[in-house]
Formats: structure tokens, C-alpha cells, sequence
């Protein structure tokens, strides 16, 4: 059976203020061992549905259409900054405001997997835009410093306006991002 690696994701146009701390991260962090995402395709996913049998793709993207077509647009808040891995810190993401909205808009997507058999893996949602993977990390502590001065910031504004469904290709230079389908959330 041919499959994809899928996932669906709002797109995020990063703005001066994600570019600059990303800037700052990479400066700082040159003698680490971290994979940086590329600010092109940065995302916060909200679904993760993995191997996804190519005949259920047409599927799938009516049922997601269907369940987004009472939405409107909603806005998020990017908005501090911290690790994921303990001991060792593996993942550098800044947070994802949770409003109501965006709460709904992930159960109802999660209802709509659900009926092909995805379920989340997660205990709990934890909206995040990552910034880079650690594979080794000589200088923890200046990774701290900067986290400790990030915690609180407010980083950027997005409108939420659509969300996409994507197939990820994992190449050796990082992921390639293709779009199965893009899903309007109703202006009306």
C-alpha cells in the first residue's frame, strides 16, 4: 500500500522579531550541533497523521473541509520561548497562544481524523513553533540565558485565515514540505 507522511499545519509568515531571535540563536549557538528550521516553511502543525494510505487522501481533505467549514479566521499570539527534553533540552520552540478558537478548531479537526483512525498521540495540545532540533549542545547555559530573557516576550500576531494539508519528504538537507490541500476557514 503506497503512503505519504502527512500532517496539517497553519502556515507562519515569520516577522522581524522570530527572524531576529532566530538570528541570535544561530550566532550563539555555532559550535552546537543543531538543525535550524528553515523560516520558509515554518509551521505549527496541528495534527500528525504520519504514513496516510494514498486512497484515503481525497477522503481525508473532504472530511477536514467539511468540519472547517464553520470556522472563521481567528489570530494567535506567538509569544515566549523554551525546550523540550529534560535532562538534555532537544527542541527549541516559542509558544503558541491557546485561545478558544484555536482549541475548537484542533478538537474538530481531531474528530474528522478520528473517523479514519488517527488519533492523536498527545496527551495534551502544546501549540508551538519550532525554531531548531538539538543534536548536541555544548553551551546549555547561554541556551538558558537567552530562554530565561525570552520566557515572557511577545514575538508575533498571525491571522489564522487557512490551514493546509501537507506531505512531508524527509531529504537529507531537512524536510520538504508539499501541499495536498489548502482548507479556507469561512469569511462569512
Amino acid at each position: 500500500m503506497e503512503t505519504k507522511r502527512t500532517f496539517i499545519a497553519i502556515d507562519i509568515d515569520p516577522q522581524q522579531s522570530i527572524l531576529s531571535i532566530l538570528e541570535t540563536l544561530r550566532c550563539n549557538h555555532k559550535l552546537d550541533s543543531i538543525k535550524w528550521v528553515n523560516p520558509d516553511v515554518m509551521h505549527l502543525t496541528l495534527f500528525f497523521l504520519g504514513d496516510t494510505p494514498v486512497d484515503q487522501l481525497d477522503s481525508i481533505k473532504e472530511s477536514i473541509s467539511k468540519c472547517l467549514s464553520q470556522f472563521k479566521p481567528l489570530r494567535i499570539a506567538i509569544k515566549g520561548m523554551g525546550t523540550f527534553g529534560k535532562p538534555t533540552p532537544r527542541v527549541i520552540w516559542l509558544g503558541v497562544d491557546y485561545p478558544d478558537e484555536l482549541r475548537r478548531l484542533k478538537l474538530e479537526v481531531d474528530g474528522a481524523l478520528s473517523a479514519f483512525g488517527y488519533v492523536d498521540d498527545k496527551d495534551t495540545f502544546n501549540p508551538h513553533l519550532t525554531l531548531g532540533r538539538i543534536k548536541f549542545l555544548h553551551q546549555v547555559d547561554k541556551l538558558k540565558d537567552t530562554i530565561q530573557r525570552n520566557r515572557n516576550l511577545a514575538f508575533q500576531e498571525v491571522e489564522v485565515n487557512h490551514l493546509v494539508f501537507y506531505e512531508s519528504i524527509l531529504r537529507p538537507q531537512g524536510p520538504e514540505y508539499r501541499e495536498l490541500a489548502r482548507f479556507q476557514l469561512s469569511q462569512g
